[in-house]
């Protein structure tokens, strides 16, 4: 069922804003004192109603920041003060008549985004008094930054992270799917939803995940796609000749011992068919063992040609597009916290070892095994200390083997066992 919602963001044609100051600047110059001193009011300000200045029939009791509205009443040519929720907005007189003043909400009013305890106030001042009004100001629009797992199914509880889930009114999934089980936090900064039934994951056209306040919709945002199956390089479910665990050939690592491939290890429920297994110890300053990485190599020519990264389709794995346009995802669920272990990319490449890794706590957030996403962005990968990166995604298929690992750069010891799935490479640009 599509619902009426509130949308107080308006798009206003300068010539026409220009027209309407201009009329009220004519109004307004029969009610200035001639000498220019301040109109003084024989009585205090009322306020009758706010309305969007291209509508005069349209009145509203709450709007978003950075808004422009219509206070409507009297007695407000000499208007001195406008307060929202405390807050001193800028007047300029000479967009204030007897019965109109058009003014701005200011980025800077509280709302519930930084105190829950806002009045919900619009009070004026003029020479005469003073007078309220029940007028709630929004916080922006929703921002959703990330999935805690892009892979999960109907009937499981995800957590979105981001700011401004307030007052919200609808959980979108692809193929235009609503939610209809979501909490959001006190502070707004996560939003769990339960996945719902129906999912259409093959809309590419309503692909992303998205959320609907008072305040507006979340913008379309790449990273957003929903159980998104292109790229896919290790699932742990797909034979290929050569490969034990394709689709590509797994040269050593986790795959190579067949123990350490499974889909039921101590509380870690399947994300997606079997997993990959990390169940050891893992040794601090950055220490090595097979046991905790899986290594790709494209030694296998009857799949893909031998090409160890995706190509297809082209609009979406263009050499010549930014390699910072790519992630490489995958899905990890952790019976032990993570600690300070890091998932690291690593790539020998025209002579070079490039690298890049990021904290697995920013992305695992419980021990519990519950899958969480992790993303590394392909274009931070650099050698030389830093200094050296590739550019293009072309640049980064001339390698032949890539290598995803758990690392350690602490020097104790860190107790692990974790669940590893879905290693995928996605363009978060298309």
């Amino acid at each position: 069922m599509k619902r009426d919602i509130f949308k107080p963001i308006y798009s206003i044609s300068y010539r026409f804003l220009f027209f309407l100051l201009g009329s009220m600047l004519l109004l307004s110059s029969c009610e200035k004192e001639e000498d220019g001193e301040p109109i003084k009011e024989s009585a205090p300000p009322v306020i009758q109603g706010i309305r969007v200045p291209t509508k005069a029939d349209s009145t509203f009791t709450k709007s978003t920041l950075g808004t422009t509205i219509v206070i409507m009443g009297d007695n407000l040519a000499g208007t001195q003060e406008v307060y929202f929720n405390g807050y001193k907005a800028p007047v300029n007189p000479a967009y204030a008549t007897k019965q109109n003043l058009i003014i701005r909400i200011p980025d800077e009013v509280p709302t519930v985004a930084t105190n829950p305890d806002v009045p919900n106030e619009l009070k004026i001042v003029n020479s005469a008094g003073e007078t309220t009004y029940e007028f709630q100001v929004l916080p922006p629009a929703p921002v959703v930054s990330s999935i805690s797992n892009d892979w999960a199914k109907a009937g499981e509880k995800i957590t979105l992270y981001g700011s401004y889930f307030y007052f919200v009114q609808d959980v979108v999934f692809p193929g235009k799917v609503s939610a209809t089980e979501y909490t959001a936090s006190p502070d707004g900064t996560t939003l769990t939803v339960t996945v719902p039934e129906g999912v259409n994951y093959n809309d590419p056209a309503n692909a992303e995940l998205r959320v609907e306040t008072q305040s507006g919709l979340s913008a379309v945002n790449n990273r957003l796609k929903f159980n998104d199956r292109n790229g896919m390089m290790v699932d742990w479910d797909t034979r290929v000749t050569y490969s034990p665990f394709g689709p590509l050939n797994s040269t050593w690592g986790i795959s190579e011992d067949m123990s350490k491939v499974t889909d039921a290890f101590q509380g870690i429920a399947p994300v997606d068919g079997k997993y990959g297994l990390v169940n050891m110890p893992i040794l601090g300053n950055w220490s090595w063992a097979n046991a905790k990485l899986v290594n790709l190599g494209n030694n296998d020519a009857s799949f893909n040609g031998g090409k160890l990264f995706p190509t297809t389709p082209a609009e979406l794995y263009d050499p010549a597009a930014s390699l910072a346009n790519f992630e490489l995802r995958v899905e990890i669920a952790a019976t032990q916290p993570v600690g300070d272990l890091l998932l690291q990319v690593w790539q020998s490449n025209s002579g070079k070892d490039f690298d890049t890794a990021v904290p697995l706590k920013d992305f695992v957030k419980s021990a519990d095994g519950k899958w969480y996403t992790v993303a590394v962005n392909l274009g931070n990968l650099a050698a030389d200390k830093g200094a050296t990166k590739m550019a293009k995604y072309g640049d980064f298929t001339k390698a032949t083997e890539l290598r995803v690992l758990i690392q350690n750069p602490t020097a104790a010891t860190i107790p692990t066992t974790l669940a590893i799935d879905n290693i995928r490479i996605v363009n978060i640009n298309k």
